[in-house]
């Protein structure tokens, strides 16, 4: 959704295959609303591991808040780019 509250729907494949899915600096709620656990149980934050959240054996969890994008794009998988993302201010 824009600022004016227009919204657009694009194919997630798109935006990946035209190099438009670099959010590193904005706010990014893959801690949220998306999780990747590995085989080992370690839990991050969205596909792109941007974030350790913990481990399902020894304690983890979703964060409150948005986190900032480390990553230079979203990087293998495109579900990653349906997750709430705002420029910082």
């Amino acid at each position: 959704m824009l600022d004016n509250n227009e919204t657009y729907r694009i194919n997630a494949n798109w935006m990946h295959n035209e190099n438009i899915d670099n959010w590193k600096d904005w706010e990014c709620s893959a801690g949220q609303q998306r999780i990747l656990i590995e085989a080992d149980l370690t839990v991050y934050s969205g596909e792109c591991l941007n974030d350790l959240l913990g481990n399902l054996a020894t304690g983890w969890a979703l964060f409150d808040n948005p986190t900032t994008c480390q990553q230079p794009r979203c990087t293998g998988c495109t579900d990653d780019l349906i997750v709430f993302k705002k420029e910082k201010q």
